[in-house]
């Protein structure tokens, strides 16, 4: 008898479904609002989610993503983006429906420092919330995570973009995408828990769609042993494959991170929650909950009727792009020429600053993150090869189509 049939028999595989419920960025960041909200007392976090609250208790396991440390130490780190930190107070935001777990791999988490993610760690574990996916080195941060629920094993894992935050063999930080370390992780795993789910931080910021990497890492990610995959970063909600009958949810979009203006269009403020329900180690029902964060109020809300309908909607042709190969090459290249003159302008930026005392170090940061981060040099690569091939200019049929998709219009709230 294998080991994974051992845990399987052990553990009561195949009694009543294990219920995982996921959520994209919460960003209680100092002056943006819900760091406030989140620190006024349990009464004021439990307002800030409105009608979504009684749904997130709805489950067995549930996972947040919490997009920066919580702490009041550290400096700031040079980087490209902001640097984000939010109030230890702020943690009665995830209790006020106590997530289970707190996803910690994502390309915030070290912003202000090592310390302040140390912190950050320990008050999740204080108040019995059980850290994943960064660590005090990088051996503890790709730790997978298990919890036992009525007879029933999970395995979480959760891997982060290579940006500012990674750890390293003597230094905090979040675990590290790296495809072939990143399966043999899985691989470890597999036999030790009934069902493995893994989450990455990463993809390209309000791109509808995952790149052509993504897919193949994703996929790579199910053939080594992952029952679902379930990715966030992008800011907008990316779509969804069944791959050897496992469920990929590329990006599920924001949560809870509110920025000042609204004025970023309405993919921002539009997410989804997932609840997968699984029976032994198959994915049985894939339950999605449209959310939207109202910019004026800083509130959450379930949304319902035709804006529901509209959401929905829109969730399949971000799909089928995904189930076709020919399709999604043509989307990709059209995304990467349409952003090779941002792309041109900030390396022309960098490469002038780089020369100067006061900006030398930003602009390393910069540049860095262009050509390291897997989604920048993505992108890049294939906006250059486009340029090589004298097809910068050229078009691919679906222009009109992706700009409506980046526009996101049918999702404004009337």
């Amino acid at each position: 008898m294998n080991a994974e049939r051992s845990i399987g028999d052990a553990l009561g595989q195949g009694r009543q479904p294990c219920r995982l419920l996921a959520t994209g960025d919460i960003c209680p960041s100092h002056g943006l609002r819900l760091d406030e909200a989140f620190s006024a007392g349990r009464a004021s976090a439990e307002a800030v989610y409105g009608d979504v609250l009684p749904e997130l208790a709805e489950k067995d396991i549930s996972v947040a993503n919490l997009e920066l440390p919580l702490s009041d130490r550290g400096q700031a780190l040079i980087k490209d983006g902001p640097a984000l930190r939010g109030p230890p107070a702020a943690i009665e935001g995830l209790l006020a429906r106590r997530f289970d777990v707190v996803d910690l791999a994502n390309n915030h988490t070290l912003d202000f420092g090592p310390d302040a993610l140390l912190d950050t760690i320990a008050l999740l574990k204080r108040h019995g919330i059980v850290p994943l996916g960064a660590g005090a080195d990088l051996e503890t941060a790709r730790r997978p995570v298990f919890l036992d629920r009525g007879g029933f094993r999970a395995g979480l894992l959760a891997f982060a973009e290579n940006e500012f935050s990674i750890a390293s063999r003597s230094s905090p930080g979040a675990a590290p995408l790296n495809p072939g370390p990143n399966c043999v992780a899985i691989s470890a795993a597999r036999p030790l828990c009934n069902l493995l789910v893994v989450f990455v931080h990463g993809g390209n910021e309000y791109c509808p769609f995952p790149s052509p990497r993504m897919v193949r890492d994703y996929r790579s990610f199910v053939d080594a042993g992952a029952d679902a995959v379930i990715g966030h970063h992008a800011h907008t909600v990316q779509g969804v494959e069944w791959y050897r009958g496992v469920p990929i949810l590329y990006n599920i979009g924001n949560f809870l991170f509110w920025v000042p203006g609204g004025d970023e269009g309405p993919l921002w403020w539009h997410g989804m929650v997932p609840r997968l329900s699984f029976i032994g180690r198959r994915c049985a029902a894939l339950d999605v909950l449209p959310t939207w964060l109202d910019p004026r109020t800083a509130r959450l809300s379930l949304l319902n009727g035709q804006r529901k309908a509209a959401f929905l909607q829109r969730l399949h042709p971000l799909s089928q792009i995904i189930a076709d190969a020919e399709l999604h090459e043509r989307f990709w290249k059209a995304y990467c020429a349409m952003k090779l003159p941002s792309f041109l302008e900030r390396i022309r930026a960098s490469r002038a600053g780089i020369d100067l005392p006061d900006s030398r170090r930003q602009s390393a940061a910069l540049l860095r993150n262009l050509f390291g981060c897997e989604a920048h040099h993505e992108a890049i690569f294939t906006a250059l090869e486009l340029m090589r091939g004298g097809q910068e200019r050229a078009t691919f049929g679906v222009e009109e189509e992706l700009s409506r998709l980046m526009a996101g219009e049918e999702l404004r709230a009337q």
